[in-house]
């Protein structure tokens, strides 16, 4: 276990509803916090009623009608903290690919954020022995009898991005996805039955070369650590049984 990225403090509440996507409302000491939520998955395994949640106190309230930024949910097990917010994806995957003996690409050249690439803005390029690597991250937090899935709401955007890997690869160059799974388990699979299109371009991508790692990650007192675990991406055959 390594540690990877700080949170800082997180404080614990009460989830108590989610009146829309952007915001819930969070029992802290006693009052009801309005709390800014940055993940646009519906996490309804994770958000139930008294389920016991992380926030974290905001630092630019003048510019907020929210004064906490929603963080992790415990799950149902009570056995882990869940990291809830992709705002923190970019720093993660960031530090991940600076880190070369753990990052999947190993020691780069170059590494850039946020690079256009066609119709996309891809999260990162990096450059290798004057070679190209295209990536795209994704986080992960549903996990059913261990195995992770993604996405748990449709996602046309998830779908622009691997059409766009793809094409990258055909091209000769590169292309990579990073699933950063926040929850422990052992196997990955996209959920087809929430969005079967990503589902058979995620199995397209693959027969077509595209790179998928998917990677252990796990939030404990206020930091982020990876987790050196192989996760085995289950194959389209064995979508069959499901």
């Amino acid at each position: 276990m390594k540690k990877i990225y700080e949170i800082g403090k997180i404080l614990t509440g009460k989830f108590i509803d989610r009146p829309n996507r952007f915001i819930a409302e969070v029992e802290l000491n006693q009052q009801v916090e309005l709390c800014h939520v940055h993940d646009s998955g519906r996490i309804k395994e994770l958000l139930f009623k008294d389920n016991l949640v992380g926030v974290k106190k905001a630092t630019n309230l003048e510019k907020r009608r929210t004064s906490y930024d929603f963080v992790s949910a415990r799950t149902p097990e009570g056995d882990e903290d869940v990291l809830l917010n992709s705002a923190y994806h970019r720093y993660i995957s960031e530090n991940l690919l600076n880190d070369f003996e753990i990052s999947p690409f190993g020691k780069v050249d170059t590494i850039r954020a946020e690079v256009k690439n066609g119709e996309s803005r891809l999260d990162f390029l990096l450059t290798k022995d004057s070679e190209k690597i295209w990536i795209e991250v994704k986080g992960v937090s549903l996990v059913e009898n261990k195995t992770a899935k993604f996405p748990d709401a449709p996602s046309t955007r998830a779908q622009k991005h691997l059409k766009e890997l793809i094409k990258i690869k055909e091209s000769g160059e590169r292309a990579a996805v990073v699933l950063l799974i926040f929850r422990d388990c052992n196997n990955f699979r996209p959920k087809f039955e929430t969005d079967p299109k990503f589902c058979e371009l995620f199995y397209l991508a693959i027969e077509k070369g595209v790179e998928i790692y998917p990677l252990q990650f796990r939030l404990e007192n206020g930091n982020i650590y990876f987790i050196d675990k192989k996760i085995d991406i289950l194959s389209q055959i064995s979508l069959d049984k499901f």
